[in-house]
């Protein structure tokens, strides 16, 4: 089936709190008070306040779950977000218009117990300084939505309801371009290409273990879920939405719909490759048998689509290192060439191997940089969220004024690495 997307851009580099929408010129003007009636209607949250923090800003936002791009669907049988916003029909097709360069940053606490996997782990942006680097979303103008809970609220709950009114935002800020002309229009789509070009997949795997360890898709989570074919023009439309909480792991909405492999493979479709299509897969499986039963799913998928090659994504640590190198096996076994892209976690001369897992037919990996580093993050003019965090080793900080922290207390570090070009090399 052939799918047209065409993203009508409108850059945003600056945002302003104000009484009204106006976009001109790269700046946003919002309306709070509408956008939190509108975060509020459903009843699942306490309050919500609204602020704003622009790339080089001496500030620091803190209790960070999600960032999500706005994207209105102008023309097309889908919704923004479909399976949370409107039904889960079929995204990827149609006009949709997208405020680019700008996210809406949820931030909040929960009052039920951490326990284990179910745990929120803190994430840092900070929008100037050496820590900006190692964070997602450093680089966006960004509207920080800070939700305060229901009295009682489950964890799940306030997370469902912080989850929904994000999305919510998002979009109607986006929807008030609907008559407005974009800066430029960008068309994806997979054209017939030279048949001799070698035919390569994008393989996605994203995370889930639990509540706050998940990923959705058309508002489902993948908890259950076989690995599955799907456009990357869907991807790009905001079918896949992140709730992936896990310190340095966290995956934003805004990389799902941002992914820097699937707008490389665009970019060479038809110059030297075919871009034949994408799975996507998820992490952490219980069992070995589960593992397996995973891999070779993707692998046949992959040789459905007739595929030469395929490049893998990794979201996850640990336990979905092994779901991925299976998944790196089975296709190189059945005739895939399989480049997987992942970070390492031995720092040089620490005498620790590089990779918590790999398998011998893994022979053209790419390293996209180091994890391990410590930062000493300067004192910030102002802090949005809480200024006494927690960290995930236990110790606690006030955030305004200057501390060295991990690179993994940053949000979505293992992303970071992408978008900032970051790559490892021999030494």
């Amino acid at each position: 089936m052939s799918m047209r997307l065409e993203m009508g851009l409108f850059p945003v580099s600056k945002i302003i709190i104000g009484a009204r929408f106006e976009y001109k010129e790269g700046t946003l003007t919002v309306d709070s008070d509408e956008l939190r009636e509108l975060a509020l209607e459903d009843g699942g949250l306490k309050d919500v306040s609204f602020d704003a923090a622009a790339p080089g800003d001496s500030v620091r936002i803190t209790n960070v779950l999600d960032a999500v791009e706005p994207l209105y669907k102008v023309s097309g049988r889908s919704c923004a977000f479909p399976g949370f916003l409107g039904p889960a029909k079929t995204a990827g097709q149609g006009r949709t218009h997208k405020l680019a360069g700008m996210c809406v940053i949820s931030t909040t606490h929960f009052l039920g117990p951490m326990t284990g996997i179910m745990s929120f782990r803190e994430g840092i942006i900070d929008m100037s300084g050496p820590g900006a680097m190692h964070c997602t979303n450093s680089e966006t103008a960004n509207l920080v939505a800070c939700y305060e809970p229901l009295n009682g609220a489950s964890n799940e709950a306030h997370d469902d309801a912080v989850r929904l009114a994000t999305l919510k935002v998002a979009s109607r800020l986006a929807a008030h371009t609907a008559e407005l002309e974009p800066e430029r229009v960008e068309t994806f789509e997979i054209g017939d290409v030279d048949p001799e070009l070698p035919r390569v997949v994008y393989v996605d795997q994203v995370m889930h273990q639990a509540s706050m360890v998940q990923t959705f898709m058309y508002g489902k989570n993948l908890g259950d879920s076989l690995p599955t074919l799907i456009h990357p023009n869907e991807m790009l439309d905001g079918a896949v939405v992140g709730a992936n909480y896990k310190t340095q792991q966290k995956a934003p909405t805004y990389l799902h719909c941002n992914k820097p492999l699937i707008y490389e493979l665009y970019r060479r479709h038809g110059v030297d490759l075919n871009f034949a299509g994408m799975v996507i897969t998820r992490g952490h499986h219980d069992n070995q048998a589960l593992k397996e039963r995973s891999a070779q799913y993707v692998a046949k998928l992959a040789t459905l689509l007739k595929a030469d090659g395929a490049v893998l994504a990794f979201e996850g640590g640990g336990n979905s290192t092994v779901d991925y190198w299976l998944t790196v096996q089975a296709l190189e076994q059945m005739g895939v060439s399989a480049v997987p892209i992942i970070y390492e976690v031995g720092r040089p001369g620490s005498g620790e191997f590089p990779l918590v897992f790999h398998v011998p037919e893994a022979d053209a990996i790419v390293s996209k940089g180091m994890q391990g580093e410590r930062i000493a993050a300067p004192a910030v003019e102002r802090v949005i969220g809480s200024e006494i965090v927690e960290f995930y080793n236990g110790k606690r900080h006030n955030v305004r004024e200057a501390f060295t922290l991990a690179d993994s207390d940053y949000y979505a570090s293992e992303w970071a690495k992408d978008i900032n070009n970051m790559v490892g090399k021999d030494y």
